[in-house]
């Protein structure tokens, strides 16, 4: 392990970096639209003599800021806002009718352009190249698979990734080494049977009593398959059939949604979704066509690079202000597009106890963009200066 450099960060900085995320606060755009957003980054990081790239199929940012031979370590910041009409009361507040960062995304954008800024005129810490990948559309489809084909992540050795946390307050490390979140995946599964008149329902083959049973088998694939140390959730939040109350259905769309860590139990689960729902539709004379669309995948922390990070927190934060995450979350990120490719950490800071994330309400404490731009750069500076 490299020897733990830290920064100084004077106070003009720390007023360009509240300056900097208060404007993109006022100026949301959600998934898919970021094109202003993209613009106010752009000229945060034109001057500071990097390689900027950017990308055809999206709204993404790539800065690569360079200081002779080493590593490459780069950092995720996410860009979108949320379709929420903001009720903060901030003197800052969207300006954007119905769109809202209420995830934080502004903060994180601040931050990595206040490290790049910061690594540019204090070269004499670090040298190899530390890399900046603003991403877009992470609340939805995930830029990150777009820009990780565009090979924003080739020559990269390590990547990390932080997140506001509005169940602590600023000055707070939370995280956890291995698995801190699931991979998605979303399941339609068509039940066909044959209508006919209610009265007569031996006539028929009731696609609705079929779907019951499909939903009951399919939970006990979890509770009977699946062991109880491995996080599973299956579940189905619609059910669309039927034309009219006596009339047997012909016909049951279900759609839902399954999370999983580990790609062994995830391939298990979509064999045995196959398996249960056409075996029980066939049991009772129908069939069951089956689909599963591939989400985000699971989030990993590596080992060894978890260990410095780690180590970085504490000297930041403080033993006292570290919050190890008891568990994973069965909730998605799509940082996991770039941890495919190299090894990564994802850990969040504590932004403030308030209300949640994703609500009209949401804000963070400010205070938490200087611990969060300290715990950046010295992650930065200790895996760029050895």
């Amino acid at each position: 392990m490299s020897k733990l450099i830290g920064p100084v960060i004077d106070e003009g900085a720390k007023q360009e970096l509240v300056t900097f995320r208060r404007s993109l606060h006022t100026h949301p755009e959600v998934s898919g639209t970021e094109s202003e957003t993209r613009k106010r980054i752009l000229a945060e990081i034109g001057n500071l003599g990097g390689e900027i790239t950017t990308y055809p199929d999206c709204n993404g940012v790539m800065l690569r800021v360079r200081n002779g031979e080493g590593k490459c370590m780069a950092v995720r910041a996410d860009m979108d806002a949320l379709p929420i009409q903001e009720c903060s009361g901030l003197s800052f507040a969207s300006k954007n009718p119905g769109v809202m960062h209420a995830c934080g995304h502004d903060v994180h954008m601040a931050l990595a352009c206040a490290s790049a800024r910061y690594l540019a005129s204090h070269k004499e810490m670090w040298h190899g190249e530390a890399r900046f990948l603003f991403e877009p559309m992470e609340e939805t489809v995930g830029g990150a698979r777009l820009m990780a084909q565009d090979g924003c992540m080739e020559g990269v050795d390590a990547i990390i990734g932080q997140h506001v946390n509005p169940s602590y307050p600023a000055g707070t490390y939370f995280c956890k080494p291995g698995y801190v979140s699931g991979s998605s995946d979303e399941i339609v599964v068509h039940i066909l049977g044959t209508g006919c008149h209610g009265a007569y329902p031996e006539r028929g083959v009731d696609a609705i009593v079929i779907a019951a049973q499909v939903i009951s088998s399919l939970q006990s694939l979890v509770s009977r398959n699946i062991s109880p140390f491995d996080p599973v959730a299956l579940t189905f939040g619609t059910i669309a059939g039927g034309s009219a109350k006596n009339i047997v259905c012909d016909r049951v769309t279900l759609t839902g949604t399954l999370r999983t860590l580990r790609s062994e139990v995830r391939s298990l689960m979509h064999d045995g979704i196959r398996r249960i729902a056409g075996e029980t539709a066939s049991a009772f004379g129908g069939r069951a066509e089956v689909e599963i669309t591939p989400g985000y995948g699971a989030v990993r922390n590596d080992d060894a690079l978890y260990a410095l990070v780690e180590a970085c927190a504490e000297k930041v934060f403080g033993k006292e202000h570290m919050v190890l995450r008891e568990a994973p979350s069965l909730g998605v990120e799509s940082i996991c597009y770039f941890f495919d490719h190299a090894p990564g950490v994802y850990y969040d800071i504590g932004s403030g106890v308030g209300t949640a994330l994703h609500t009209p309400t949401f804000c963070v404490d400010e205070d938490c963009l200087f611990s969060g731009l300290e715990m950046q750069l010295t992650c930065l500076l200790s895996y760029l200066g050895e």
